[in-house]
């Protein structure tokens, strides 16, 4: 019973780590593009106050994006080269946080009173272009976090680790360890 649970501890803290270093990385961006907002405005005088919003959304998404994993979200293409889930998912992934966005927008508006159309003002100015320019941003962003997902999973967790955080040796000098001697030509 005792490895039962502790395997049940090892899975919640490993979605847990999952899920936060997802929620960093959203915030991360998040938090970036509203003080560029903030920074395009200020120079009309207009000050806004969503900085707090960044924080908020990161963990949101994070969540929309966590169980969107659980259900195999574009896991269909397994079998192909990295760059291609990493993209496939990007994409399939930006398109569920945009729906969710206009979801979570209309119900928060809808309970303030607001129509469909005052509340997704919000996302990207509420127009067309707005929205999908958000998503592509979205997008973008996210090619990197699966790309660097698709590599973790297919090299291992030690083995992503030891890239990562391992001294690199240069292709021109012996490893460490390795004979001192050099040959010459």
């Amino acid at each position: 019973m005792e490895t039962s649970s502790r395997t049940l501890k090892e899975k919640i803290y490993h979605e847990m780590k999952r899920y936060l270093i997802l929620a960093f990385y959203l915030w991360v961006i998040f938090a970036l593009l509203i003080e560029y907002r903030s920074v395009i405005l200020a120079q009309k005088q207009i000050d806004i106050e969503t900085r707090g919003f960044a924080l908020i959304n990161a963990l949101a998404l994070a969540k929309v994006i966590i169980i969107a994993q659980a259900f195999h979200l574009g896991e269909m293409a397994d079998d192909v080269p990295l760059i291609y889930p990493a993209i496939l998912k990007s994409a399939l992934f930006s398109i569920v946080l945009a729906l969710f966005k206009i979801i979570e927008v209309s119900i928060v508006g809808l309970i303030h009173g607001r129509s469909f159309q005052q509340s997704i003002t919000e996302i990207g100015g509420g127009t067309l272009r707005g929205i999908l320019c958000i998503t592509m941003i979205m997008f973008v962003v996210l090619i990197p976090f699966f790309g660097v997902s698709e590599l973790r999973r297919d090299l291992g967790e030690d083995e992503f680790k030891q890239l990562l955080f391992r001294p690199r040796v240069r292709k021109d000098q012996p490893a460490i360890g390795a004979s001192s001697q050099v040959r010459r030509v």
